[in-house]
């Protein structure tokens, strides 16, 4: 009896470890060091990949033929509220912002794994997404990353990982929210014990830091985590620069629109920037020197790019912002690396972003340049998974399409 249990549970970990894929001649653009390899097999075990080649002779379980088709890492969003906003114009439905915690709000906890906007932006290309908070005054919260896989347990790819904020002027003038950045972090570098905070001199009496709020803080000053800030005009730019260099904090600029201006300095000092190309005329003072070839004045001078959507329900238009930085000078291949790679070794996501052995499979298969605004995904894999094409937005379309 004892043997045939063991021969059982044999056959069934042969079975379930077993599950293999080997997809077929595709084009693989690899946004990493192995360049475009044509007519490539990938053998894909256990969710990852196993091994990359011309015609691999692999007994898999599955095996697709690709006939040419280009084969991309899985698109990563940079920013996104992908999760934790349903409708924006309704409350009930957001979990992206707090009126209790500032720098400390975490929106892990909130996070929907059953989205309705997950399946729509995973059909464009999107499978792996930062959650960003979007609470108003300088510190937003921190973000997290989630694989767009769906799965209730097994989506939370990396947890706090960042802090995002913004000095643009609005509620507060851009002046008192640069004292506070200035302030906050002073503040927080003569705490010692997170745990024993209560509102240490040296803060306005109307601002409000829990222990938590200063624990964040404290993260971004030993450089565990990047300070991300929103900034578009070059002057702020340059002083978050040097604020940064100043502090010795890592430091990422999202909007950028006037970065080009200061593409020296964030070169020197290895600044990142996240930008949104499609955003490419001026809509305040802020963005008066906005230009269409933002990206590729960066790119000349060096600047690591990251691209990112305009809104949140519509994530997968990063595609068609990298094709319009291609169209203004942006070489292709860094344009998707500003959409995998780049993302993935800025926010330190490990083994994704890339085609490479010993990488996650999140893989995309596109019958045309994925760039073009007219691409959608043929197929699509999550550590070697096929994911459905379907989405509410596919389900609608075919219900009112065959009302006879």
């Amino acid at each position: 009896m004892k043997k045939l249990i063991l021969l059982l549970s044999m056959i069934f970990s042969f079975t379930v470890n077993g599950e293999d894929l080997l997809l077929k001649g595709g084009n693989v653009y690899t946004a990493g060091p192995g360049g475009v390899l044509e007519n490539t097999d990938i053998y894909i075990e256990d969710g990852k990949i196993s091994k990359i080649g011309k015609n691999l002779n692999i007994s898999a379980s599955r095996i697709k033929d690709l006939n040419g088709k280009i084969v991309t890492p899985g698109f990563i969003a940079p920013y996104s509220q992908l999760g934790i906003v349903e409708i924006g114009a309704i409350a009930e439905t957001r979990d992206d912002s707090s009126k209790i915690y500032s720098s400390g709000l975490s929106i892990v906890s909130a996070f929907n794994p059953h989205s309705t906007l997950i399946p729509y932006n995973l059909r464009g290309g999107i499978t792996t997404a930062l959650s960003v908070p979007s609470s108003s005054g300088l510190y937003a919260g921190l973000a997290s990353a989630f694989s767009l896989s769906s799965s209730l347990e097994g989506s939370l790819i990396s947890q706090d990982i960042a802090l995002f904020s913004s000095i643009s002027s609005g509620e507060d003038s851009r002046a008192a929210k640069i004292l506070l950045l200035e302030d906050s972090l002073d503040v927080a570098s003569r705490v010692i014990e997170t745990d024993s905070w209560s509102n240490e001199k040296g803060l306005p009496s109307s601002s409000s830091y829990s222990s938590r709020d200063i624990a964040a803080l404290k993260r971004v000053l030993t450089r565990e985590i990047p300070l991300i800030v929103r900034a578009d005009r070059a002057s702020d730019i340059l002083f978050l620069i040097n604020f940064s260099v100043e502090k010795n904090i890592r430091l990422i600029i999202r909007g950028g629109s006037e970065a080009w201006m200061v593409a020296k300095q964030l070169a020197n000092t290895k600044t990142p920037v996240i930008l949104e190309p499609i955003n490419n005329l001026p809509s305040s003072f802020n963005q008066l020197g906005a230009r269409l070839d933002n990206a590729s004045l960066l790119e000349k001078a060096g600047v690591k790019i990251l691209i990112a959507s305009h809104e949140t329900h519509n994530s997968y238009l990063s595609r068609q912002a990298a094709g319009i930085a291609v169209s203004y000078g942006l070489p292709w291949d860094v344009a998707l690396k500003s959409l995998t790679s780049n993302v993935a070794e800025v926010f330190g996501l490990k083994k994704i972003g890339m085609i490479e052995i010993g990488y996650k499979a999140d893989l995309i298969i596109w019958g045309k340049d994925p760039l073009e605004i007219s691409a959608f995904a043929e197929q699509i894999y999550i550590s070697g998974k096929l994911m459905s094409n379907e989405s509410r937005s596919t389900r609608l379309r075919d219900r009112y399409l065959n009302l006879d």
